[in-house]
């Protein structure tokens, strides 16, 4: 089960505002400067997680031997990701965060280094002003801790496309959270043309996102799999169910425009089609009561 706690109120303030999608690279690039600045917040990192609220989660204090910050993912933020034709361009213009992943007695521990490069001005004023000693500065954010879960976005995305009858190695990812109807994180799996082809669910939380019966790209597989086959999916052993990009973006633009809150998706191959069908034939009956109207009411005349 996932437990999240919460670093730095004002700061949740701002990723709840600002970081509502994620997109993450594998490694952290050892050239230039932000390789250096990162590495540096190891006993920060350290610090946080042995004297923060994760340490009531845990068994023990976490050794620094145990963090390895040279396996940073970088977090994109930008909630607009499946309605862009360049997904890859968009990232880079949209804002981030590095995460750095822990795993400690079969615990998973993710902590977030987060840098403010704005401030809202619907926020209380001593919340802006704490924001601005944090401005532009790589700070620890909040501790997630996941126990009994092995949280590994590489891992799983090799093994769920391995088992699908997929070469991992023709593929390239991103991970993404945060967008309409999902939430939790799932991979975008990249073709060697750059171009987004799967969605794979990330980690165990976001398999329940997918309800119903949604068709599958798995090579090896069922086409179609009901909601509570993969569900009931408990790690990640042999990853995760693998779903065709466009599907899911049509699900979760639908959920967007649609304005709902909170998640899951369905799978409706002719939803918006029959949506359309429904809205012509509503606008064509209301037309035909009207003009009965008006020629009853020149009858009456």
């Amino acid at each position: 089960m996932r437990r999240i706690i919460g670093m730095f109120v004002c700061i949740s303030l701002l990723l709840n505002l600002s970081f509502t999608s994620y997109a993450s690279e594998r490694l952290i690039p050892s050239e230039g400067n932000e390789y250096q600045e990162i590495l540096s917040m190891k006993d920060e990192v350290l610090y946080h997680i042995n004297y923060g609220g994760a340490r009531g989660e845990l068994n023990r204090d976490v050794e620094a031997d145990e963090v390895e910050m040279e396996r940073a993912y970088k977090v994109y933020a930008n909630s607009e990701l499946l309605k862009t034709n360049d997904f890859k361009e968009s990232l880079g213009n949209s804002y981030y965060k590095w995460q750095i992943p822990v795993y400690t007695d079969g615990f998973t521990i993710l902590v977030d280094i987060t840098k403010v490069t704005s401030i809202p001005d619907d926020i209380p004023e001593d919340a802006k002003e704490t924001l601005k000693q944090k401005l532009n500065i790589w700070t620890v954010g909040a501790v997630y801790v996941y126990d009994a879960e092995t949280v590994d976005y590489d891992n799983t995305v090799t093994t769920s496309l391995e088992e699908a009858g997929y070469n991992s190695d023709e593929y390239s990812y991103e991970v993404v959270s945060g967008l309409p109807g999902i939430r939790y994180p799932a991979a975008i799996i990249f073709n060697a043309d750059e171009k987004p082809e799967f969605v794979i669910p990330a980690q165990k939380s976001t398999t329940h996102v997918f309800n119903g019966e949604w068709p599958t790209a798995a090579k090896n597989r069922e086409k179609t799999i009901p909601s509570n086959a993969q569900n009931s999916n408990n790690d990640n052993i042999n990853g995760f169910s693998i779903y065709y990009y466009d599907d899911v973006v049509r699900a979760s633009n639908f959920y967007n425009r649609a304005g709902i809150d909170g998640i899951g998706l369905s799978y409706k191959n002719d939803f918006e089609k029959n949506t359309i069908a429904v809205l012509i034939f509503g606008s064509v009956g209301i037309l035909l009561i009207i003009g009965t109207k008006k020629r009853n009411k020149k009858r009456l005349n």
